[in-house]
C-alpha cells in the first residue's frame, strides 16, 4: 500500500514536471523583425534628401504612425528615411521622418534603433528637422561614428550626434559650414 501511494506520487510528479517542460514559458515570444532598405541601393543619405526605405518596422509601427508615417507606403513603396549606426554598435538605426517632410517643411523624426534584426528601442529628436541627412564627422576633435544634419534651417546648420542615452543638438550659422 506505502509502496503504491509513492508509485502514484512519483508518477504525479514526472507528469507534472513533463507538463511543464512542454508549457510555454511567459514573455517567451519573439518580436517582430524590422527588416528595412533602400529603395535604390546607391542613394547617399549623407549627400541626398530623399533616400527612400521599404520594408517592414516591427513594434515601431505605432511610433512612426504618431508623426504620420504611412506604414502601407512604406512597406509597398518606401518612405523617405536615413540608414546609420547612430549608437555606434555596429548594427543598422534608421531615422524617419514624419508625415509632409520636405526641405521647406519641419516635421518631428523617430529613429529606430535595431539589434540583432529586431527593434530595440525608438526615440524622437529633440526639434522638427526639413532637411535631414546622415552626417559623419571630419572633425578630429569629436568622436568618430554617424549622426544626423539638419542644413539650413533658419540659417542654422543642426548635428545631432546619440550619446548612448539620448540626442545631443549642436548648431551653427549655416555660412559658417
Amino acid at each position: 500500500m506505502i509502496r503504491l501511494r509513492w508509485t502514484c506520487i512519483g508518477a504525479s510528479l514526472l507528469a507534472l514536471a513533463v507538463g511543464c517542460a512542454e508549457a510555454p514559458l511567459r514573455d517567451d515570444t519573439t518580436p517582430p523583425s524590422v527588416s528595412i532598405a533602400l529603395v535604390e541601393g546607391g542613394c547617399d543619405p549623407e549627400t541626398n534628401f530623399r533616400c527612400l526605405c521599404v520594408g517592414n518596422v516591427g513594434d515601431a509601427a505605432p511610433h512612426l504612425q504618431e508623426i504620420g508615417v504611412d506604414l502601407d507606403a512604406l512597406q509597398k513603396n518606401g518612405w523617405p528615411c536615413v540608414p546609420g549606426d547612430f549608437d555606434q554598435d555596429g548594427e543598422q538605426d534608421y531615422a524617419f521622418p514624419g508625415e509632409g517632410y520636405s526641405c521647406n517643411r519641419s516635421v518631428p523624426v523617430r529613429v529606430l534603433f535595431t539589434r540583432g534584426g529586431h527593434l530595440r528601442e525608438v526615440q524622437a529628436l529633440p526639434r522638427k528637422l526639413s532637411c535631414l541627412q546622415r552626417y559623419v564627422s571630419n572633425d578630429a576633435s569629436l568622436p568618430p561614428g554617424q549622426g544626423l544634419v539638419d542644413w539650413g534651417e533658419g540659417n542654422a546648420t543642426w548635428i545631432y550626434r546619440f550619446d548612448g542615452k539620448g540626442w545631443l543638438a549642436t548648431s551653427h550659422l549655416s555660412e559658417a559650414h
